[in-house]
C-alpha cells in the first residue's frame, strides 16, 4: 500500500475523449497517443483538498474515489487488500491486487453529438460508446477486434453495458483480454476497465467491476472531501 504520509498527491493528466488504453500502455511496451482534442489537466490527490478535481480517500477496504466535477459529483469505492496509484501521466488507475484498474469519463457529446435529439436511452447510448472507442482501439492496435458486448445488471439494480475483446494473436503482452464496464450519468458515460492475465481470470476481473460499480453513487452537489473524510476517520475510530 503507498502511504499516504510519504506521496501526498499523485499528478494525473486528463484527456478528453478517453481511449481505454491505460492498462495496455502498462503491460505492453509501446508508446500510443490519446486522442484528446480539448484536454484538462486535474489532479488525483491522496489528500483531502476540496480544490482537486479527483481525491483519493483512504478507507479500510482500500481507497473511496471522490470525483468532483463542475457538471458531475460521485464517488465509489475501491476495494481490496493492496491497492496502488500507478505513476501514469494520462490516466486515473491503479493496480488492485495485483489487477490493472482504472476508470474514466466520456462525454456523450463526443460521440453521440444528437443522443437528446434522437432520443436514445441509455444502452444506446452505451452502445454507441463501445463503437466509438473500440474503433479507435482497432486503429490504435491496427488489428480488427472481435468485440463481445452484455447488458449487466448492478446488485444495486442499476443498467450497465459489458464489453471486452481478445488481445490480438501475436502481440506480446501479458494482457490477454480487455474488459470494460459503463454507465451513463447525465452527459457523461463512466467507464470501468481491467485486464484478463495468466494470473488474473475473466471471472475474477470481471466480478471485481460489476462488484465496483456498484459502489459507485452520485451527488447533485460538489462533495465536501474533507467533511467526507473526517466522517470516514470517525467511522473506523476504536
Amino acid at each position: 500500500m503507498m502511504p499516504i504520509a510519504t506521496q501526498n498527491r499523485l499528478l494525473i493528466r486528463m484527456t478528453t475523449p478517453f481511449a481505454l488504453i491505460a492498462a495496455l500502455l502498462l503491460i505492453v511496451t509501446i508508446s500510443v497517443p490519446t486522442r484528446g482534442r480539448s484536454a484538462t489537466y486535474p489532479t488525483l490527490g491522496l489528500t483531502t483538498q476540496n480544490d482537486l478535481p479527483v481525491n483519493a480517500i483512504k478507507t479500510i477496504d482500500g481507497y473511496l474515489l471522490v470525483w468532483n466535477r463542475p457538471d458531475l459529483h460521485f464517488t465509489v469505492l475501491i476495494k481490496g487488500k493492496d491497492i496502488k496509484p500507478l505513476n501514469d501521466t494520462e490516466h486515473v488507475f491503479f493496480n488492485v491486487d495485483g489487477m490493472v484498474f482504472q476508470i474514466q469519463l466520456a462525454s456523450v457529446s463526443e460521440f453521440a453529438p444528437d443522443a437528446k435529439e434522437k432520443k436514445l436511452d441509455d444502452m444506446a447510448i452505451l452502445a454507441a460508446h463501445r463503437d466509438w472507442e473500440s474503433k479507435f482501439i482497432e486503429g490504435l492496435l491496427s488489428s480488427k477486434l472481435k468485440v463481445e458486448s452484455f447488458n449487466a445488471k448492478l446488485s444495486n439494480g442499476g443498467e450497465a453495458s459489458l464489453w471486452q475483446y481478445d488481445m490480438p494473436e501475436g502481440m506480446n503482452a501479458e494482457a490477454r483480454k480487455q474488459l470494460y464496464l459503463s454507465v451513463v450519468s447525465g452527459d457523461y458515460v463512466v467507464l470501468l476497465n481491467s485486464v484478463v492475465t495468466t494470473a488474473i481470470s475473466e471471472e475474477t476481473a470481471r466480478k471485481f467491476l460489476l462488484d465496483t460499480m456498484s459502489t459507485l453513487k452520485f451527488s447533485s452537489t460538489p462533495i465536501d472531501v474533507k467533511k467526507l473524510s473526517e466522517s470516514i476517520r470517525k467511522s473506523v475510530s476504536p
